[in-house]
């Protein structure tokens, strides 16, 4: 029998395969964690960032974004994490 530690997660079936262990859930929380995204929303002038920028320094704007692009990889939406 394959140990479970030693498993590696690439596709649905993979997961599917290890259901009820302690490492499905894990990973099923992880893909939990995986819906939303930091995203800086700041407007930055052309050219900042850039060695010869001389304006102010501006502060990251972020955000929390959905993004449900990794459960979805996974065969899940999210109506699936609802609880």
């Amino acid at each position: 029998m394959k140990s479970i530690k030693s498993v590696i997660i690439n596709t649905r079936e993979d997961l599917d395969s290890i259901s009820g262990t302690e490492k499905h859930a894990e990973f099923m929380q992880i893909l939990k964690g995986s819906m939303t995204r930091k995203e800086d929303t700041q407007v930055y002038p052309e050219g900042y960032g850039k060695p010869d920028y001389k304006g102010e320094t501006l502060e990251p704007i972020w955000k929390d974004v959905e993004d449900l692009s990794t459960i979805e990889r996974f065969g899940f939406k999210k109506e699936d994490f609802a609880s």
